[in-house]
């Protein structure tokens, strides 16, 4: 059984991995990182994903990651740990470690590369699930590792109650909706920033992404206008978020992410080889960037 299920209907980050020049992580500046963006009110963490650089992290790095980020909120909000790769083994022992660090879930794509069956994929989570006592969320995210849980495939995870829910960073909106209607009683998010709005209206409980480490005020005020009935509101408030998406993802969104995320804080380091390393003129324009982000937060959260 799943306690409490409603701590983890929230506006998550999906915390980007600081590190020192040398690409080592720097577990420093990850625990202030937390306690920052916790201090701007995001309600909980996802570590290790696609926006903490999870594929280039080695095993002991993920487990120290989870554990550095539950030590710096302690209890205030739930740490998800993303924990999937595409050995089986790996996965348990990085589930298992998480699990010990303290963290209330763990979250898994399905394995990738080698175009396994569906009895595989299917297997792959029910052997983490059999190795943990904590929740479980589905990872959907097709662009990158070319399978799509849809409501028939996902239905036989789903109906385990171990599993929490599913993260759905999908653009396919019917799809989720399906599955939001077949299954009630589990938690889904969005995992694209730029259609939360629309993810609101087909029945997500809360969102994992990666600009909220840059503004998460923007996507509480969504929120808050969604359920209150003031759509145009909040369609407004999209549009700003979507404004720095489209901006970040022309310059690198990962490592814009990163960039933006330290940039009124401290130095978070590059993305790991072999993302490209942003350039001074990108710096730059980020720098302008944060400017106008700022000001959408205060006249959202002022006005």
């Amino acid at each position: 059984m799943v306690d409490n299920k409603q701590q983890f209907a929230g506006v998550f980050s999906a915390i980007v991995t600081p590190m020192h020049h040398d690409e080592s992580v720097n577990y420093e500046a990850l625990a202030l990182l937390a306690k920052k963006q916790l201090s701007r009110g995001v309600e909980g963490f996802y570590c290790c994903g696609s926006s903490g650089e999870g594929p280039l992290l080695n095993i002991e790095e993920r487990s120290q990651i989870a554990e550095t980020i539950v030590k710096a909120v302690g209890d205030q909000v739930p740490v998800i740990a993303h924990v999937g790769t595409v050995r089986t083994l790996d996965a348990v022992k990085i589930a298992k470690n998480a699990e010990k660090s303290g963290v209330k879930a763990v979250s898994l794509v399905p394995p990738y590369y080698y175009n396994f069956s569906q009895k595989e994929i299917i297997n792959y989570y029910k052997t983490v699930l059999s190795a943990v006592s904590i929740p479980v969320i589905l990872y959907n995210i097709p662009q990158f590792t070319k399978v799509e849980f849809d409501r028939k495939f996902a239905g036989e995870l789903l109906s385990e109650q171990q599993v929490l829910g599913v993260k759905h960073t999908s653009h396919n909106m019917y799809s989720l909706q399906r599955m939001v209607c077949e299954y009630p009683d589990k938690i889904f998010y969005n995992g694209f920033d730029e259609i939360y709005f629309s993810s609101l209206a087909a029945g997500v409980k809360g969102t994992i992404g990666t600009t909220v480490n840059i503004q998460p005020e923007l996507f509480l005020k969504i929120r808050q206008y969604y359920h209150s009935g003031q759509v145009d509101k909040a369609q407004k408030v999209q549009g700003m978020i979507n404004y720095a998406i489209e901006y970040m993802v022309d310059r690198g969104i990962f490592q814009s992410a990163k960039y933006m995320s330290g940039i009124d804080f401290m130095d978070l380091g590059n993305t790991r080889a072999p993302f490209e390393l942003l350039s001074e003129e990108y710096k730059k324009q980020l720098d302008n960037l944060n400017l106008i982000i700022k000001e959408n937060i205060a006249n959202e959260t002022n006005g």
